[in-house]
């Protein structure tokens, strides 16, 4: 099948002959893997740079941070958001320069892309707290001063 083809459910259950629950099941794995081992592994990419700036003050705290960040991220993390799906596309791309730029040895734009990638988490973890706003057209309240002639 092509990427992004249309997966008819009972098509594929008849033709692998498995009940629709297993394939469910299969489908989910396919579709973003394991959230739970996703979230070890990035937590354990993040511990390593932390071990290798050994720094007493920074590590307590990036430790709690992490702990805080991969509950988080287990608990709201979902494979077929999209938006998630865009994003954690740049977070790994971030990972991968980050290792460059650890390698080089600069500093500096590896600061700045810690602050970008903190912006980055900081906004998934805001819109898993932050329901959507409703868009609803309350029209004119009863009362309304704005007309004209209203005093």
């Amino acid at each position: 099948m092509e990427p992004g083809a249309y997966l008819d459910e009972v098509n594929l259950a008849e033709t692998y002959e498995i009940s629709r629950p297993p394939l469910r099941e299969a489908l989910n794995q396919l579709a973003g893997g394991d959230t739970a081992e996703r979230a070890l592994m990035n937590q354990r990419f993040h511990a390593i740079i932390g071990d290798m700036a050994d720094n007493e003050f920074l590590t307590p705290s990036l430790r709690r941070l992490l702990i805080d960040h991969t509950r988080i991220g287990m608990s709201f993390y979902n494979p077929r958001n999209q938006s998630m799906a865009a994003q954690r596309s740049v977070a790994a791309d971030q990972h991968d320069q980050f290792i460059e730029l650890i390698e080089k040895g600069d500093v500096d734009r590896a600061g700045q892309l810690a602050i970008d990638h903190w912006e980055l988490s900081r906004a998934e973890i805001e819109s898993f707290v932050t329901p959507v706003g409703m868009q609803i057209p309350l029209g004119r309240a009863s009362g309304d001063l704005s007309q004209k002639g209203a005093s």
